[in-house]
């Protein structure tokens, strides 16, 4: 059986994939191949997902949506890849796990459908009303987050009340286009 871990970044898609793998399933993990394709601007002291935060930076950091463009552009590209090696792979039934990003939901619709069509999709929800403490985890363990429109500081507004503020938005908007 083919799964796909989906859901926003901190929602437990790596904890279960590594149960998985441990189970027998080959595990692929988007973030590891997307910091593959960056190389080095990317620290590789770091284990993939903190490099890929600190490349990426946060939305009132200069470079940022730059840096947002290029990841998505990068998830595209694997799981592109991903898909294509699912197709060519004589079994239906592999025993996969694929541990996606929290953004995949950004990427092109024909791609999700494309990946539903060969992998059965596992959505991990967050925790209602768990919005504050997954704000903290975002501070206190950076992943790479794209935050679309959904960040928008108000006049004199500082950084870090302004991603405080923003950020139960932002999980709202994921909660629901996931389930759209």
């Amino acid at each position: 059986m083919r799964l796909s871990l989906i859901g926003m970044s901190g929602a437990g898609k790596s904890y279960w994939a590594k149960r998985m793998q441990s189970q027998g399933y080959r595990s692929i993990i988007c973030d590891n191949l997307i910091a593959e394709q960056l190389g080095p601007l990317i620290s590789s002291s770091e284990k993939s997902t903190l490099g890929l935060a600190a490349w990426m930076g946060k939305p009132d950091q200069p470079g940022y949506k730059e840096a947002q463009a290029k990841y998505l552009e990068l998830e595209t590209k694997v799981v592109t890849q991903i898909c294509d090696e699912l197709e060519q792979s004589s079994e239906s039934d592999d025993k996969v796990i694929i541990d996606t990003t929290g953004s995949l939901i950004y990427l092109e619709p024909q791609l999700i459908k494309r990946i539903k069509k060969l992998s059965f999709l596992v959505y991990l929800r967050l925790e209602e009303n768990s919005s504050q403490s997954h704000y903290q985890i975002f501070i206190d363990d950076p992943k790479p987050v794209i935050w679309g429109k959904h960040y928008s500081p108000e006049p004199g507004e500082n950084p870090e009340a302004s991603l405080r503020r923003c950020y139960p938005e932002l999980l709202s908007f994921r909660d629901q286009d996931t389930n759209a």
